[in-house]
Formats: structure tokens, sequence, C-alpha cells
């Protein structure tokens, strides 16, 4: 620490700034961590540092831990419970297990599709999201996701989804998942040629 006192941030690694950032975040003993992207840009080892480092937070010292990140890796290493978000809105959440064995909404499952396994045959190709990520001052109507959803229908387009508790602790923001137009989305999704996989 010493010999570090005096550099600037730039004269530091990029596991030394978040070591130091985490540090400041911990000087007036928070009850709550808020992490936002706290392994990107570092490498594996320093990487899996920070993990262990914010693992340890939790557990010893209690400190619940909001960790915002795009890296499921990370999400299954660290978390308890998962808040998908898409386009501003939460549209899945659950406890990381149910995450990554059941996701329901669409865009979990996307997700968790365009990552590699090491189960995958060699060559496998990996899915892809199509289109792109909508412009925040001009959302689609209904759904957030339907312009890029394999699944959507017409009411997609037209009305958004609220959240619907499908299980005790899972939600979804999915018409698929309303209890009282789900019968309604299964016709619809039948006379297009959609099946649900």
């Amino acid at each position: 620490p010493e010999t570090r006192v005096h550099e600037y941030p730039h004269e530091l690694s990029g596991g030394q700034r978040q070591r130091a950032m985490i540090a400041m975040a911990l000087s007036c003993n928070p009850d709550l961590l808020i992490a936002d992207e706290p392994t990107t840009a570092l490498d594996v080892t320093i990487q899996a540092q920070i993990l262990e480092l914010i693992k340890k937070l939790k557990d010893e010292i209690g400190m619940s831990v909001l960790m915002i990140t795009h890296d499921l890796g990370v999400i299954a290493e660290v978390s308890d419970d998962v808040v998908v978000v898409y386009a501003g809105k939460a549209v899945e959440y659950a406890d990381v297990v149910t995450i990554f064995k059941e996701p329901r909404h669409p865009y979990t499952m996307a997700l968790q599709n365009s990552i590699p396994r090491l189960t995958d045959k060699p060559g496998k190709k990996l899915e892809v999201i199509q289109g792109g990520i909508p412009d925040p001052l001009a959302l689609p109507s209904g759904c957030k996701f339907h312009p890029r959803c394999k699944f959507a229908i017409g009411l997609c387009k037209k009305e958004e989804p609220k959240l619907e508790k499908i299980e005790d602790s899972h939600i979804v923001r999915c018409w698929m998942y309303n209890k009282d137009r789900a019968k309604d989305f299964k016709i619809e999704q039948e006379v297009v040629g959609i099946t649900h996989e």
C-alpha cells in the first residue's frame, strides 16, 4: 500500500483499480455494495480474485451485493438471486439455479443459448439473438423484446405483459405465462406455426 498511495489511477493495473474502488466503497461500512461490471476488462486470474473478494464480503461480513453484469459466468459464480433486465425492464426473476436450469423468458433462454458449453459438439453454431437492441428513446410498443423474439405473436406487439408469478419465487414478464391470456397465446402460436421448444 505505501508504494501505491501516491500513484495516480492510470498507474495502477485494472485489478488494483478495482480493489481500490471496492476499498473506497467499503470505507463507510455499507450494508449494500453495488458492483457495476466489476470484472470487465480484467484477465481471468484477476477476475477470480475480485469475485472471491466479493463472495468473502457476502459470506463473512453479511453484506448484500447488487451485481450488474452481462457475464453469465460471473452471475453463476456469485449470485443467489437474479433479475434479468431487457430495455430497462425486469423480464425474469428467480434464484440463480432456477434461472440457469429453467429459464422461462425468451430473452433469458436466448442469452443462455448464445454462450458456448463444454458439452457442445465441436463446430456447433451458437444461437444468435436476431435484431438489435432497441433505442431507449423509441422503444417498441408492447413487449420490448417482441421484435427479436422467436415466439412473438400479435398480442406481444400490442400490449406489454405484466410480471407474472409462475412459481413461488419465479416471476416472468411474458404473455406465454399470463394466467388470463396463455390460452389465447398458445392458440395464436399454433395458427402462425410457432412452437415453444
